[in-house]
């Protein structure tokens, strides 16, 4: 069971996340943008990890249902309190991580689309290739969709070069219909070399 926080340690974690500037926050995005990065993740999450980690210690200190609770030491200054917003940032993107190991046991494609080494991004070979492909597949995959498709397509352009995933925006079908006209269209290009 939980332990109680006391008022005075409430009002002390209130004080610490009030001092939090504008800049601060901008920082700690910016931390979990390279992060992201750094674990082979969509850097464009970084706001929202670093609003979860925020979250999660609003939570931890207003009830009891888990969430992350600074200890003294981490209150003592701004700095370490930032400190203690990073530790946890790293944490959730930690969990990302996992999450996304244990989700990656599909079948990849054929046309070794897909990375060789899980979590390394591409260099700047694999990355002019991946450029040249997206030009090439992208204006084929929404010419041959039908409509329903276009909004999926959309979604996946802008990830295209550094996620292994496509979006799935509305219908989840929708992902797979477009996997599989991209898969076609990819095979009549000629494959990736």
């Amino acid at each position: 069971m939980k332990v109680p926080i006391s008022p005075e340690y409430r009002v002390q974690c209130d004080v610490r996340l009030g001092e939090l500037s504008r800049t601060d926050l901008i920082n700690l995005t910016e931390f979990a943008e390279r992060r992201l990065s750094a674990q082979g993740l969509d850097p464009s999450a970084g706001e929202d990890v670093s609003q979860r980690a925020l979250m999660a210690i609003l939570r931890g200190l207003r009830t009891d249902q888990g969430g992350r609770v600074p200890r003294l030491v981490d209150l003592e200054s701004k700095d370490a309190f930032i400190n203690f917003i990073r530790g946890a940032i790293s944490s959730i993107i930690e969990a990302m991580g996992r999450k996304r190991q244990l989700q990656n046991a599909h079948v990849p494609w054929r046309d070794d689309l897909a990375q060789t080494t899980p979590g390394l991004l591409p260099g700047p070979q694999e990355a002019a290739e991946l450029n040249d492909l997206k030009d090439q597949l992208f204006p084929q995959l929404r010419a041959r969709a039908p409509k329903r498709l276009q909004r999926t397509i959309d979604a996946w352009e802008p990830v295209f070069t550094y996620s292994d995933r496509i979006p799935a925006p509305g219908n989840r079908s929708y992902v797979k219909q477009v996997q599989n006209l991209a898969q076609e269209i990819v095979t009549e290009l000629g494959g990736i070399r």
